[in-house]
């Protein structure tokens, strides 16, 4: 594939070996041959001290911007891990739809370029507002294109859950994730608030974890 003499941030050479699904073309994870729960979760910035977990990108995003425009530096030093949580650029509810859609591309990008570079890992999910995540303007939920199905993913509620509207938008967007993707196993880093993870289709096995500072000042 051609590289953009300029240099747009979109990085579309990174894709060679992906597929895409959707009206957007988001990039497709492919399912995991097996699934591997993980026994404890480190952030990106902070990898160097837990080797023995996977790596996730739950925290602001100045600490891997390196990372989200050349994560092929990072393959070497992510295969010491058994395995990362897929990237979570973020996707601000108050943003034109087309930026978050772009966040998103971004994202699954990333993923993508890792899977196939021999990177174990689970699919991160992440939505903006209910257009991301609903039919209710777009013909499809592009929040949850490309996501393998009937398998395991991950959600990050942490600094997410503080206002009755941010409430709101978690419970109604996991409630369309187990419509849609029917995960068997959802992790969860970050609280379970009760009026969020309530009243769903289905109750899938949920796993927990606390954001890394509570962990270690706890």
């Amino acid at each position: 594939m051609r590289i953009n003499a300029f240099d747009d941030g979109l990085r579309p050479e990174l894709l060679e070996r992906s597929f895409y699904d959707g009206i957007f073309e988001i990039p497709r994870l492919e399912p995991l041959e097996q699934i591997v729960e993980p026994a404890g979760l480190v952030p990106f910035s902070k990898r160097q001290k837990a080797r023995d977990r996977f790596v996730h990108f739950y925290e602001h995003e100045a600490h891997y911007q390196d990372f989200t425009n050349h994560p092929e530096k990072y393959i070497k030093d992510l295969l010491e891990h058994p395995g990362i949580i897929s990237p979570d650029n973020s996707i601000l509810v108050e943003a034109p739809l087309c930026a978050q859609i772009a966040n998103l591309f971004i994202s699954r990008r990333n993923a993508s370029f890792l899977q196939h570079s021999g990177v174990y890992q689970i699919p991160n999910v992440r939505w903006g507002d209910e257009r991301t995540f609903t039919t209710v303007e777009l013909p499809e939920a592009v929040a949850f294109i490309g996501i393998p199905h009937n398998s395991i993913v991950s959600i990050g509620t942490y600094g997410c859950c503080q206002t009755q509207d941010e409430k709101r938008l978690m419970h109604l967007g996991v409630v369309e994730m187990l419509k849609v993707l029917h995960p068997q196993i959802v992790v969860v880093y970050g609280s379970m608030p009760k009026d969020v993870f309530c009243d769903f289709p289905y109750e899938p096995r949920f796993l927990r974890f606390d954001n890394w500072d509570k962990e270690h000042h706890a």
